[in-house]
């Protein structure tokens, strides 16, 4: 969704206003709609992408959230509450994909501020295991190095020229996009060929350890599933993605000891990454609901597994825009 973004305020005091002739407009509003959810993913600033907004940022906009007096919501909280009518006149469901290390740093911030979130966790590729492929192409592609990078599949050669950063960051994009949409085994042949084409280089940690999942359920967050290895599920075939899903949610419930009934599917973007037959294993496997990747505000009549998210980026000013203004005039009734 595409968001209109407020002009930046030159002051503390103008924003401090701003802030409170929106806050008198939202509670002039009527409040039936479900809380928003937000999507967030990494926490860090050396990596330029959308998917990542700085730790500044972060704490920015949690104490806007903590002092703005929202309520931090679990999935299960805000949908119990949304039928008894005892939903918070504000509140947001926070929501972190894929496992990245900095997202422990990003649950203490939470716990500080009272907040709570919940995690999607790739089930099979936490630190010591195998690797995050999506971090893992950005590490190859920047240190392969030849001009050219040629990728044999079973029905094509895909042929990526290296010469620049310019080029790396479009092979990239490629490159993730043969992954989402070739079935598992061709990944990972895929993965082998650039770990050739880096000469098998040590990766840096991405992403979290057990203990530090532990640690964020004891802080109060909710730990949800994102597959076992953060495959494509509708390119996967039918078996694979169902032991995807499946296997995801019993490796998290049996290491952290608790009951895991949150799904969100992983990838996004241009490609199909979410199906009606991949929505019956999601509810059969015993999840209570799941998100995707649609950037837009859920409503009242918003598929319980299928649930949009508005994806958060740096700037404080959409955040707030998001909140008080977009969810209320563009939102389903």
């Amino acid at each position: 969704m595409k968001h209109v973004n407020l002009p930046r305020a030159d002051s503390a005091h103008e924003r401090c206003l701003r802030n409170h002739a929106i806050g008198w407009t939202i509670d002039r509003m009527a409040t039936s709609c479900r809380p928003l959810i937000v999507a967030y993913h990494a926490v860090s600033s050396s990596w330029r992408s959308p998917l990542a907004i700085t730790e500044s940022a972060l704490r920015s906009q949690l104490g806007y959230l903590h002092r703005s007096g929202y309520v931090g919501l679990t999935f299960a909280d805000a949908e119990r509450r949304t039928r008894d009518g005892t939903l918070p006149r504000r509140s947001v469901v926070v929501t972190f994909d894929d496992g990245y290390a900095d997202n422990l740093p990003a649950a203490r911030v939470l716990h500080q501020h009272g907040l709570s979130a919940t995690f999607y966790i790739t089930a099979g590729c936490l630190h010591g295991e195998a690797p995050f492929w999506p971090s893992e192409v950005r590490y190859l592609v920047a240190r392969a190095s030849a001009g050219e990078l040629r990728l044999r599949m079973p029905d094509q050669t895909t042929v990526l020229p290296l010469a620049n950063g310019h080029d790396r960051q479009k092979a990239v994009r490629a490159i993730n996009k043969l992954m989402k949409s070739n079935v598992i085994p061709v990944r990972e042949d895929i993965r082998r060929q650039l770990r050739e084409a880096a000469g098998h280089p040590e990766l840096p940690r991405h992403m979290l350890t057990w203990a530090e999942l532990a640690e964020m359920r004891d802080l109060g967050m909710t730990i949800g599933a994102h597959t076992c290895t953060h495959a494509n599920l509708p390119s996967a075939g039918l078996a694979d993605a169902t032991r995807e899903i499946t296997e995801s949610k019993a490796r998290l419930e049996r290491e952290l000891a608790m009951r895991v009934t949150m799904f969100s599917y992983p990838n996004g973007g241009a490609e199909r990454y979410i199906t009606p037959e991949l929505k019956r294993i999601v509810a059969d496997s015993g999840f209570a609901a799941a998100a995707s990747s649609q950037n837009a505000f859920a409503g009242v009549h918003s598929d319980i597994y299928a649930l949009e998210r508005v994806e958060v980026e740096e700037r404080l000013e959409d955040l707030v825009f998001a909140l008080e203004v977009e969810r209320f005039a563009f939102a389903p009734r």
